[in-house]
């Protein structure tokens, strides 16, 4: 029996609740199916009951040889994967955009971090790493890493070619991890093409970005025999709550139930998009940025503006206030507006009838677009420069000093300026203009345009 119908059966029982948690299940909605570890429901930091069977269930769904059930979103798979195939002390390569959680991982495991550095288009969209690109940073490594993390797909769904970049760290006895937060989806049709779980020895994927399940959902898959399943238990136990939520692992359960049978729901999503990209031809101004399957998820749908009057900011704002559509994310030169097998028909639509109407009132232009390929100095590793004391100083007069902050342009999270990095003007000039144009900037008091600094 599913965790789904064990939780249900539970709430419908006679059994009186003298534990956690305190609303004793007397209050109206998920309450009632809110648990802690008592029997019948199992434990998931030991499971051994139904937990482990939904794990058993998603290993087989996702084509892991093991799987783990995420309540701390991808954020605690990241964590946990570099802390449990990493020691203090090792080298490790990680893509320059990573996630902050994956900085956060190497930072906490005081490990020594080199990168990997993709190319980046003109609308300022990072493109996923190249083999060559991750054999040009081991050969660099003055170490033999012991691990590589990448990010496929992209935020906006670029793909790496993982089967190849698994082949050459395998033999180079390199463990590769894969933080594929946006593609949970990847596998169960032939249009969505990138799963990186059977090939990498890490994947983990954000249930809740592009499946039917609650926010802070994931999932760890691992394969092969590369990594030690005890050490990534260990590190879970540090890193994920010890009162993890059944009203979250019910969600996942009843995701696994809807992707048993979800065949008719990945047909339709992807006669949408066909109907959807459709549209490309009648825009003068937009530009839908398109590729192959197998470089590209269709799913995430990138419109350009930088052949426009309006910027990718300007666009979201009119999409919001005029059309109530609210897109994912909005950069100097494009919105990102992502999708799944839950959008409807009419939803589609919307979108499609809002950008029509748009671009028949822009003109033609151009957006400028900071050069997002910043040039660093890296001085100290971003343990050290968290070890010590930190300066609040006027980003004004910070250039040339080593930067205490982690400062992103969020979403998609990644860094502009790095821990133990000098800041530089490139990266000052970047932050000023992220500001002017309306981008979140975090790690800093944008306000006041102050940074933590070492001491």
């Amino acid at each position: 029996m599913s965790l789904n119908k064990t939780l249900e059966a539970y709430s419908k029982s006679n059994m009186y609740p003298f534990h956690m948690p305190g609303h004793k299940r007397q209050l109206e909605g998920v309450s009632k199916i809110d648990m802690t570890e008592v029997e019948g429901v199992d434990d998931l930091h030991d499971a051994s009951g139904v937990i482990a069977e939904e794990q058993g269930r998603m290993a087989k769904l996702f084509g892991a040889d093991e799987s783990r059930i995420l309540v701390g979103g991808s954020t605690v798979g990241n964590l946990s994967s570099v802390y449990a195939c990493c020691n203090e002390g090792d080298s490790i390569i990680i893509q320059r955009n990573s996630h902050k959680s994956v900085y956060n991982a190497v930072m906490l495991r005081h490990l020594k971090c080199s990168y990997v550095e993709p190319d980046i288009t003109d609308d300022g969209i990072f493109n996923a790493v190249t083999l060559e690109q991750i054999k040009t940073a081991v050969e660099k490594n003055k170490d033999c890493p012991k691990a590589v993390v990448i990010t496929s797909p992209t935020y906006e769904g670029f793909h790496a070619p993982i089967k190849e970049i698994a082949k050459y760290c395998h033999d180079k006895g390199i463990i590769l991890i894969v933080d594929q937060a946006h593609g949970a989806h990847l596998g169960f049709h032939p249009e969505f093409k990138g799963s990186s779980v059977e090939d990498a020895d890490i994947t983990i994927q954000s249930l809740h970005k592009t499946l039917p399940a609650l926010t802070q959902t994931a999932a760890m898959h691992v394969s092969g025999s590369q990594v030690d399943l005890n050490r990534v238990s260990e590190a879970l136990d540090i890193f994920e709550t010890s009162s993890p939520s059944y009203v979250l692992m019910n969600s996942i359960s009843q995701c696994l139930d809807i992707l048993e049978n979800s065949g008719d729901l990945f047909r339709d999503y992807v006669d949408n998009l066909h109907d959807f990209y459709s549209i490309s031809g009648e825009l003068k101004h937009l530009q839908l940025i398109c590729g192959e399957t197998d470089k590209k998820d269709p799913g995430k749908l990138i419109i350009s503006t930088k052949n426009t009057n309006i910027t990718g900011v300007e666009l979201a704002k009119i999409l919001r206030e005029k059309y109530e559509l609210e897109t994912e994310l909005s950069s100097f030169s494009y919105v990102l507006a992502m999708t799944s097998i839950m959008d409807t028909k009419e939803g589609f639509e919307r979108l499609k009838n809002a950008l029509k109407e748009i671009d028949a009132t822009l003109t033609d232009g151009y957006i400028e677009v900071p050069d997002l390929n910043i040039k660093y100095k890296k001085v100290m590793e971003t343990y050290q420069a968290k070890a010590g004391r930190e300066d609040i100083i006027s980003l004004s007069k910070a250039l040339g000093k080593i930067s205490a902050a982690m400062v992103c342009l969020y979403p998609p999270g990644a860094p502009v300026i790095v821990p133990g990095e000098e800041i530089s003007e490139e990266a000052i000039k970047v932050i000023v203009e992220a500001k002017v144009k309306g981008l979140h900037v975090t790690g800093m008091d944008i306000e006041r345009e102050a940074i933590a600094v070492v001491n």
